[in-house]
């Protein structure tokens, strides 16, 4: 969170229980993103983005109210908006101004742009992030590699843990 208490937000929404903002999150300066949201791990939430979690439809002002959830590792662009019950899986990427409409569930790992809401294609991100093949390529052969390198701490810290929980138990029984 921008601002003088950069930290504030995230642990209010925590504290009242009106969000879960887990932990790596940054929320930039927003419209609407008050309750009702899950933002999970490593979220990017750009600069005037909406996490809509209410709305008020047709004339007579019936009000939409459904949780919005936000998938790990994912990043929101500037000016985007995300409408009631949307579910944004992990690792999805939307591009400024973007909309997700009500409802809409991204499938993840991908880029996703335009209103309403879209997955965008390896030639169309190859032209607007003016890059070849083979730097996509390079990209997700470290990505490959970052998380192979993730799976392998992961299981060294589980590992270390098995071994001092066994330590234990054996101080104990002596």
């Amino acid at each position: 969170m921008k601002g003088i208490f950069p930290w504030l937000s995230n642990w209010f929404f925590n504290y009242v229980g009106a969000s879960i903002i887990e932990k790596g999150s940054t929320i930039e300066e927003s419209v609407s993103s008050d309750r009702n949201i899950h933002v999970k791990r490593n979220v990017y939430v750009g600069v005037n983005s909406a996490l809509a979690s209410h709305v008020v439809e047709g004339i007579f002002g019936n009000i939409i109210y459904f949780q919005v959830k936000v998938g790990d590792n994912s990043t929101l662009g500037g000016f985007d908006i995300i409408a009631p019950g949307c579910e944004l899986k992990d690792n999805s990427y939307l591009l400024p101004m973007a909309a997700a409409t009500k409802y809409n569930t991204t499938k993840g790992d991908n880029y996703y742009y335009g209103i309403p809401l879209r997955r965008i294609f390896k030639k169309k991100i190859m032209d607007y992030l003016m890059v070849s093949e083979k730097d996509l390529q390079r990209a997700e052969e470290l990505r490959m590699k970052q998380g192979s390198e993730k799976l392998e701490r992961i299981k060294k810290e589980e590992n270390k843990k098995d071994r001092d929980f066994k330590k234990k138990g054996e101080k104990v029984n002596e």
